[in-house]
């Protein structure tokens, strides 16, 4: 058997292993040196360990335990240069970075009104001329896509007028 690991000499103190594993372990322990000193100084690390006294968690403890850590470094504000003589800066200024999210935004809302117009045929006639007048064309918000199953048949059923 090769030497185990410390995991598993700690596990043969705690008496965590299976009995088939702690006897090969004992029978490699007859035959290493090493990993019965190991095992020893284990041993004496948690008899150790077990002497010290246990903290006592009151009300109190917080305070203590806050009193003995450093105190916290304040972050520090960016350095900034100020504004050089007889320029001011418009107010307007700060809201120019938000002009190309506000374009897009405005886009996308006019796009989705005039798409939902197109669908819904209340759209003007100049827009419409092209386009289909048939309710129909709604049945893209339906719950069920073309072709899938549905889970209620109050859901699937076609009403009048739409094919």
């Amino acid at each position: 058997m090769p030497c185990p690991r410390t995991e598993d000499l700690c596990a043969l103190i705690d008496q965590a292993l299976q009995p088939a594993q702690a006897t090969a372990l004992h029978d490699h322990l007859q035959t290493c040196l090493v990993c019965a000193q190991q095992l020893q100084s284990l041993r004496g690390l948690r008899e150790s360990l077990q002497a010290l006294p246990a903290p006592v968690l009151d009300a109190q403890f917080g305070l203590r335990l806050q009193g003995r850590l450093p105190p916290r470094a304040q972050p520090r504000a960016p350095a900034t240069a100020p504004p050089a003589r007889g320029r001011t800066r418009p107010r307007w200024a700060g809201l120019a970075g938000w002009l190309p999210t506000g374009l897009g935004a405005g886009v996308a809302l006019g796009a989705g009104v005039w798409l939902g117009a197109m669908l819904l045929g209340t759209a003007p006639a100049a827009i419409q001329a092209g386009a289909p007048a048939s309710a129909a064309m709604v049945r893209v918000f339906d719950p069920v896509p073309p072709g899938g199953l549905c889970a209620a048949t109050e859901l699937c059923r076609v009403t009048k007028g739409m094919p």
